[in-house]
């Protein structure tokens, strides 16, 4: 792999010599049938791409989009967190405030330019900057506490030890800072002007192992190979194409899979769908039990749900069973604001059962009088085009509408939500929600509870809650060094949180995919998600005839 990639350095040198077309057709044969055939993978996607910006990517395609362009510093392992990627090892200091990443050497961006320290400092630094979605991870760092040494030596430091850094590093990708700097655009950020904002969003300044071929907001996304990848060795079968193919109408991705004109369904098709799909043989479905949370958001801001009984009665409305029986057609049931999985020593938390009854004794005991509480419809918010969010947001409702509390659905674009949710004058009373484990720490879904979290663009960022016990609970699972510590810190927050109701916490998920059989679809992603949709790990089986027929 090591002498692939000088090799494909050296052709890259000789750009426009008379060497070059010579240097391409060995660079051909040294690469094998992986570069023979242009194997695709077309994907009906429901949420459409607002964003190719790792920083500001929120929803599972931007991410995933994100994920093949870019690269991270560790990649997940399940059996101890992360392993080295583009750091090939790294230190912390006894205290546990420095960290210092010893950087790979040979690595390129896809202009083929080399990754040094200085972009990995600039891109922690372009995060931290614009505060955009992707740095609710890094609250104890400050741009100027990152720090190259050298080329290929970065440090971090942090203003207080933080137990989740290390994980949360698999979200934070690196970013091509003399091509970004080539392209600022006027902005409020000093000589950085808008940081690249502008530019980043539409295009491509990644080193991983696809390239942007096309972005066409609203209809198309497609990935190209970046050959010269150095951390993966391709393999003849994996995809040298990714389309994502944004289709909003679940009735459309259902008809396209059947005919073959996509070999993907997204995992938002309705349940009763797929399973008449996967009733042909040519079909394989997959039910993958997720560190995923739903939930609906509430804005604890706002009147009436400002008033814990309030909230607790919208909890007890909640019909999870037949949500997940008619709606998403499984999971498990949540009682607290983490997936169990994620907390294994936790005493069990009850959380809240669907009973109206109950729910009208806490309307009772609320603050509101009946008519005021009728005075303003909720809005819940409900992806545009997607049958399960609108379902469910129909269904909590229909069920509020029960225990005297009014409420409305709006289909709202996903971009439009994470951008309302950053004022608690425009965030939504409800929001229909679930959160994937980008990462495997509970600080991943518990960081919202506090008012480092108010106003991130991101659902659970509109949630303005605050409880200066949990806040302080939060604090000592993040600097202690103790497992132990961490984790009794975490389950009592968890258990307070949930008292206070801050949002409806309902089930986790299981992604139901359905796809021809000639995919092989998610591999190991090292516990984390969207990894497992890394798609140089993918492959496509050659010798399917449904395959040649799907894609002459």
């Amino acid at each position: 792999m090591t002498n692939n990639f000088s090799f494909r350095q050296a052709c890259r040198k000789m750009r426009g010599s008379a060497l070059a077309l010579g240097c391409s057709a060995l660079l051909l044969t040294s690469m094998g049938d992986a570069v023979a055939r242009d194997l695709k993978l077309r994907w009906g996607v429901g949420m459409e791409v607002s964003t190719l910006d790792p920083a500001y990517q929120t929803n599972n395609w931007e991410l995933a989009t994100g994920y093949n362009m870019y690269d991270s510093l560790v990649w997940p392992a399940a059996e101890n967190g992360v392993k080295p990627w583009v750091a090939e090892s790294w230190s912390v200091s006894k205290d546990g405030r420095t960290w210092t990443f010893d950087i790979r050497e040979g690595l390129t961006f896809h202009d083929g330019s080399p990754l040094t320290a200085e972009d990995i400092v600039f891109s922690m630094q372009r995060l931290l900057t614009l505060n955009a979605p992707g740095a609710t991870s890094f609250r104890g760092l400050t741009p100027d506490a990152v720090k190259a040494q050298g080329d290929h030596s970065v440090v971090f430091e942090l203003d207080k030890p933080s137990s989740s850094f290390l994980a949360a590093l698999v979200t934070f990708k690196i970013l091509n800072k003399d091509l970004v700097l080539k392209n600022l655009a006027d902005g409020p950020h000093g000589d950085m002007k808008d940081y690249g904002a502008a530019f980043v969003r539409t295009n491509d300044a990644g080193s991983g192992p696809f390239e942007l071929g096309t972005y066409s907001q609203g209809e198309l996304v497609t990935l190209k190979r970046f050959d010269a990848y150095p951390l993966a060795q391709w393999d003849a079968q994996a995809p040298a194409t990714v389309e994502f193919q944004i289709t909003p109408e679940m009735a459309t991705i259902g008809t396209k899979l059947r005919a073959g004109e996509i070999d993907m369904g997204d995992w938002s098709l309705p349940i009763r769908v797929q399973r008449d799909i996967v009733a042909d043989p040519r079909f394989a479905i997959r039910e993958d039990p997720m560190n995923t949370a739903w939930y609906l958001i509430m804005n604890n801001a706002n009147a009436p749900l400002d008033d814990v009984n309030v909230r607790r009665a919208v909890a007890s409305a909640h019909d999870e069973a037949t949500l997940i029986r008619n709606i998403t057609g499984a999971g498990g049931l949540m009682g607290g604001p983490v997936p169990d999985a994620m907390l294994p020593n936790c005493e069990p938390i009850a959380g809240y059962d669907f009973n109206l009854d109950k729910a009208r004794e806490y309307i009772a005991a609320s603050k509101y009088s009946a008519d005021e509480l009728t005075a303003r419809p909720l809005k819940i918010a409900a992806v545009a085009g997607s049958e399960r969010f609108n379902n469910i947001a129909l269904l909590t409702a229909s069920n509020l509408k029960k225990i005297g509390l009014n409420a409305e659905v709006q289909a709202v674009r996903w971009a439009d939500i994470t951008a309302a949710q950053s004022n608690p004058e425009t965030a939504f009373d409800l929001v229909v929600f679930y959160d994937p484990a980008k990462y495997n720490d509970p600080m991943l879904f518990l960081s919202y509870y506090r008012k480092a979290g108010w106003g991130d663009p991101y659902p659970p960022g509109g949630m303005y809650y605050h409880n200066p016990k949990v806040t302080e609970l939060l604090e000592t699972a993040q600097t202690s060094s103790d497992i132990t510590a961490q984790q009794k810190a975490y389950c009592e927050a968890a258990h307070l949180i949930t008292q206070d109701s801050p949002s409806v916490f309902s089930h986790t998920e299981v992604r139901t995919t359905t796809y021809w059989k000639y995919v092989s679809a998610f591999p190991d992603g090292g516990g984390a998600m969207f990894y497992d949709m890394r798609f140089e790990n993918w492959r496509l089986d050659t010798e399917s005839e449904d395959l040649k027929r799907n894609q002459p």
